[in-house]
């Protein structure tokens, strides 16, 4: 199983653009219980709930689509409680709770921001990225 952290920009994307990568890759997630856990922390929960709250969210009238995702995140997911990663600079110190929940399960941290994780030795993909990796491993399975 390979644990998944989302970071918050991806959660809005999918909603804003349902018919992007970023809700392919998001899917294919959330539809593949075995393959994949969506993994979070309970600030990284804050702040989805936080955001997805927000006018660029309910302001289109997406306030039921984003509740919807929240459900599902919650009951797909597993909450975890990483430790603290000290780094000397951090591009945005509110990707603080993802790049710590992505260094705790070693698995991979979905972004649209790969430059706000410039760290060695953690897995950021990108949703189109994440696809291709996708793509190529149901192939090397057959």
């Amino acid at each position: 199983m390979i644990d998944i952290v989302l970071d918050t920009n991806v959660l809005i994307a999918s909603l804003l653009r349902p018919n992007s990568s970023i809700m392919r890759a998001l899917r294919a997630i959330i539809g593949d219980p075995v393959s994949f856990v969506i993994c979070y922390s309970s600030i990284m929960l804050a702040e989805y709930n936080d955001v997805l709250s927000r006018p660029v969210i309910t302001g289109r009238g997406l306030r039921d689509e984003a509740e919807k995702l929240m459900v599902i995140l919650e009951e797909a997911g597993e909450e975890i409680i990483p430790k603290p990663v000290y780094a000397l600079v951090y591009p945005d110190r509110s990707d603080r709770p993802f790049l710590e929940a992505a260094v705790y399960v070693d698995g991979i941290l979905l972004t649209n921001n790969l430059r706000d994780f410039p760290f060695a030795g953690v897995n950021v993909m990108a949703p189109d990225e994440f696809l291709e990796w996708l793509a190529r491993r149901s192939r090397t399975r057959k």
